[in-house]
């Protein structure tokens, strides 16, 4: 490559090409780090000096796992040379998992950015935005350069639009601090950041039910699992998406005797290790939970005393199906609570939170004027239409496992539900957040060891105060991802005009209806991609900006899962041109006007950030590597976060779906439904797992694990294959009226028939032809606004003849050439 900028066009075929000799000094194939002048003399890559000792640094891992390891990088001769995991304060929490254990093939890998790039035919005149995409070309420019341009037009765009139409979007790719500058640079400048619109179903409804929950649920320390008799793991393939602290505190749990119950359509890893496993069809894990919850019923397996001390199942409810309150049927009340018969005393007293008394779980009584049902019997209705033997062809699951999962929960002590986030993914999933939290209510799985309702295991979080909303900023617009697109395209409720994305991988390869988001982002002036790696999105950008990998930079990482703060030391500068997260938000915001709002350096940043919390400061936590934050290892001991301070079991307050009002919980389908009018035409579900061979696109191009996991594939049951006339190895179409995708076929039986799955992560070019996120689409419940990507439809059909394969089929390792594809 030339040293003049200027004279430098490269296309994306050989997007700032590094040489085969640089990618082999860099560590891929056995080598390790040299300088770049080395490579030019040594291409063979082979590091041969076997004597000395290495420099452990402290540092972690952060993609969106969760688990966010410590892990010790070694280091000799400036060149990372392995990872181990860390040993966190709490030694309990020492993990690691195949991923992490390859950071030195991700952190040297050919298919880093290396310089700040714009793309050629693209000016502030002019963006050319047909010029996007696979074909682009870029050229090399400076730093300077490149904040410059960022800086002109989210000022051109605030001065036509408004400081809302500047988009600043972080991503996954790195949970340390990163997000954090850019929220305090777009809360200086007043721009726009995401609300999520991916994974949040099943905590909404778990929310309205227990006052919590978002992304998943929040439930005791992963290390109280060890505690639990029955553990029921819903939609979730812990033992592949969730391998470090999850997995092992789940090991833990089976080793001491627990039962491990798996809920899932597919024959997971998970499910392969459970005493009991049940092949919920797509879309009926409602239909499941109140089979269970009317096995409870039927046999009186429910804790009485807890229902009548913790939740409101004892309130009683109008004949308009709202609840009763004090104010409104006790003479001299103004207090807007609910109440309850009490039997004892044979009268109508306020259900107070944590309150015990002898309150009637079933009847009605009259109160005052009008009468009262008490909420449990309207459950109870509701689930006795699911006897288990009139559902198991439904659902998919015998009677007899439906009833001996719900006595396991019900009858072992301590247990409860850890959901995935399968049932996220489709359209109406929380209402199943809403059936489990009920399910385990009647067991009284709440505030106790061994305990859980969710999946999201009580952990620690850095107290950076008010770092990202400065005194005297004028703050930055926050909505969801569906509305994100719409206002890239319509203007509703803005008009979006300039995307600056960090560590996000979105727009062209992991949101649904890929093609309707490129189409979208056609109406943006600038968009700058900030990344580690090329990636399908920064392929799309009209400026390309390197970022530093996680052990070129100093940081702080907060898991949210186990109870540590984590200090990242950096083990060496970053290579080339790339730069930190820190670094590019600070002095973009200089070009703004907002420099003294940051520090010089990220050592004083991220010590002044750190001045907020009680319980961890810098000079310990540089010193210690990790901080444990006091964490409770139980969760809901107190007062629930809802109006009642109670378990709201019966929700009078509920959200309606196709006409379907959910007081209590009920089963509403889209494209999962046997009836939905396009069944026939495309009559196959469509799943997108997790993977253990990547972190949603992340670790993509590692080719340790490329080996094991090489290609893009469609799994699909037996008798589905058999009567499309398709075998094993055979490349396969699926396509629906979105869009298509050419893959190779894995013929098992871990599938059920009229389901079929291909991991997703993968890049756009990893495809023979098409995309899995071109068959997806945005259409999602008002009540939740989540993305369904599992509420897909498709039809499968053996690839045409003349489709072009060699990509794997003449490639011997099965893995598409990556050398001097990417910058």
């Amino acid at each position: 490559m030339s040293e003049n900028p200027a004279e430098t066009n490269v296309s994306r075929r050989t997007v700032l090409r590094s040489t085969g000799a640089a990618a082999a000094a860099l560590g891929i194939g056995g080598g390790g780090l040299v300088s770049l002048s080395e490579a030019a003399d040594d291409e063979s890559g082979v590091f041969t000096d076997y004597v000395g000792e290495d420099e452990v640094i402290p540092n972690s891992c952060a993609p969106n796992c969760r688990g966010r390891c410590p892990i010790e990088v070694h280091v000799r001769d400036g060149r990372v040379q392995k990872t181990e995991p860390g040993i966190p304060e709490n030694r309990e929490y020492k993990r690691g998992c195949t991923l992490g254990l390859s950071h030195a093939q991700r952190i040297y890998n050919p298919t880093r950015l290396k310089y700040p790039m714009k793309r050629t035919g693209w000016s502030a005149d002019d963006p050319n935005v047909d010029g996007r995409g696979e074909d682009a070309e870029f050229e090399r420019i400076s730093w300077d350069e490149a904040l410059t341009i960022m800086a002109d037009q989210m000022e051109a765009a605030k001065a036509e639009y408004g400081s809302e139409s500047v988009y600043f979007e972080s991503g996954s790719g790195d949970y340390g601090t990163a997000s954090d500058h850019q929220a305090r640079l777009a809360s200086l400048f007043g721009g726009t950041r995401m609300d999520w619109s991916i994974d949040i179903n099943v905590g909404q409804g778990f929310r309205r039910v227990g006052g919590a929950g978002w992304f998943n649920v929040p439930t005791n320390q992963a290390s109280d699992l060890k505690n639990a008799n029955t553990i029921i793991a819903w939609g979730g393939d812990i033992f592949a998406s969730r391998l470090q602290q999850d997995s092992s505190k789940m090991l833990d749990a089976i080793e001491n005797g627990g039962k491990l119950v798996v809920v899932d359509p597919v024959y997971t890893g998970t499910a392969a290790k459970a005493d009991l496993w049940l092949p919920v069809k797509p879309g009926k894990d409602v239909h499941l939970a109140l089979g269970m919850i009317h096995h409870i019923f039927e046999n009186e397996l429910y804790d009485a005393a807890f229902l009548r001390k913790r939740t409101l199942g004892p309130a009683l409810v109008g004949p308009d199906g709202t609840l009763l309150k004090a104010a409104d049927v006790l003479p001299g009340s103004d207090e807007d609570k609910p109440v309850a018969y009490n039997t004892e005393t044979e009268r109508v007293e306020i259900l107070e939170p944590e309150t015990e008394g002898a309150y009637a779980l079933t009847g009605e009584f009259s109160v005052g004027e009008t009468t009262g049902r008490v909420a449990l019997d309207a459950l109870e209705e509701e689930a006795a239409n699911y006897v288990p033997e009139d559902i198991e062809e439904t659902v998919g699951v015998e009677a007899g496992n439906i009833r001996k999962a719900a006595d396991w929960l019900a009858t072992r002590g301590p247990g409860g539900v850890v959901p995935g986030l399968g049932v996220d993914r489709y359209k109406y999933g929380h209402i199943f957040g809403q059936a489990y939290a009920v399910l385990v209510a009647l067991t009284g799985d709440y505030g106790r060891s061994g305990s859980f309702q969710g999946g999201y295991f009580n952990g620690a979080a850095a107290d950076f105060g008010d770092y990202s909303a400065p005194e005297g900023s004028p703050g930055y617009e926050f909505i969801r991802q569906t509305k994100i697109l719409t206002g890239m395209e319509s203007g509703d409720p803005f008009q979006i005009k300039v995307l600056f994305a960090q560590e996000s991988n979105f727009i062209a390869n992991q949101l649904p209806d890929r093609q309707r988001w490129l189409e979208a982002v056609k109406n943006l002036d600038l968009i700058a991609v900030s990344d580690m790696h090329h990636t399908p999105t920064t392929q799309h950008a009209d400026l390309i900006l390197p970022a530093a990998h996680w052990f070129e930079k100093v940081g702080a990482t907060s898991p949210s899962t186990h109870p540590h703060v984590m200090y990242r030391e950096k083990a060496h500068d970053p290579l080339w041109e790339a730069r930190s997260d820190f670094w590019i938000n600070s002095r973009l915001a200089r070009k703004l006007g907002f420099g003294e709002y940051f520090h010089d350096t990220k050592p004083e940043e991220l010590e002044s950030m750190l001045e907020a919390d009680e319980h961890v400061d810098y000079e310990t936590l540089k010193s210690q590597g990790t901080v444990e934050k006091p964490v409770p290892v139980v969760k809901y001991t107190g007062e629930f976060n809802t109006d009642s301070g109670r378990l709201e079991i019966y929700d009078e307050d509920a959200p309606s779906e196709e006409g379907i009002s959910l007081e209590v919980p009920r089963p509403v389908e889209s494209r999962t439904a046997e009836d939905w009018e396009g069944a026939d035409e495309y009559p196959l579900t469509f799943m997108q797992k997790h993977s253990k061979w990547r972190i949603h696109s992340q670790f993509e191009y590692q080719p340790w694990l490329r080996e094991l996991n090489p290609e893009p594939q469609l799994d699909i049951n037996p008798k589905d294959a058999a009567e499309r006339g398709i075998e094993h190895g055979q490349y396969v179409r699926v396509h629906n009226e979105r869009g298509e995708m050419v893959v190779r076929a894995k013929v098992n039986d871990a599938i059920q028939p009229g389901l079929v799955n291909t991991d997703q992560g993968w890049y756009t070019d990893d495809f023979v032809r098409g995309h899995h996120n071109d068959l997806t689409h945005t259409d999602v419940s008002p009540v939740t606004g989540n993305f369904a990507f599992y509420d897909v439809r498709v039809e499968v059909e053996p690839a045409p003849d003349d489709i072009e394969t060699n990509m794997y089929t003449e490639n011997p390792t099965g893995v598409p050439e990556r050398t001097g594809d990417r910058q």
